[in-house]
């Protein structure tokens, strides 16, 4: 009969800054319009973002106590403080240059130096995605998105 492994108290520690981390989306959203009329309000995606968060931190931590084999070896700490920073970056780029210039700049570093994608591909998908993005919230839903000096 196996036991099951004990899990990283940093893994373990990760994933429950993730589950607060989202029950506190949740309960800010709450506190925001959520729907009016046909469109979603300022608290419609922080509630779902929340959510979702919240439940994949559960599924990690319940698969962290449920696994039988050992973790494998960890891994260098490098690539997340990458995203992490690039995450900071972005969020703080928002007010500074706007929505588009910040997305797209975040994509791009996650694609081109995280995920090691050739540039080329890198650029044609985050310039993508920022352009999907801009379609739906600002032209569809009619969001209001931070604006930069250029306007966009």
């Amino acid at each position: 009969m196996r036991t099951h492994s004990r899990p990283a108290m940093g893994e373990v520690a990760l994933a429950l800054f993730f589950a607060v981390l989202g029950i506190l989306w949740v309960i800010a959203a709450l506190r925001m319009p959520l729907w009016e009329g046909f469109a979603p309000q300022s608290g419609f995606m922080p509630l779902w973002y929340g959510v979702i968060l919240t439940g994949l931190a559960a599924a990690i931590l319940i698969n962290l106590f449920m696994q039988k084999e050992p973790g494998k070896a960890e891994q260098p700490i490098g690539r997340p403080l990458i995203v992490l920073a690039a995450f900071a970056a972005g969020i703080a780029g928002l007010d500074l240059v706007g929505f588009g210039p910040s997305v797209f700049l975040l994509l791009l570093v996650l694609f081109a130096v995280v995920e090691r994608l050739p540039i080329i591909k890198s650029v044609l998908v985050a310039a993508g995605t920022t352009a999907v993005l801009f379609l739906i919230f600002r032209t569809w839903l009619g969001v209001a998105l931070p604006v930069g000096p250029l306007g966009i």
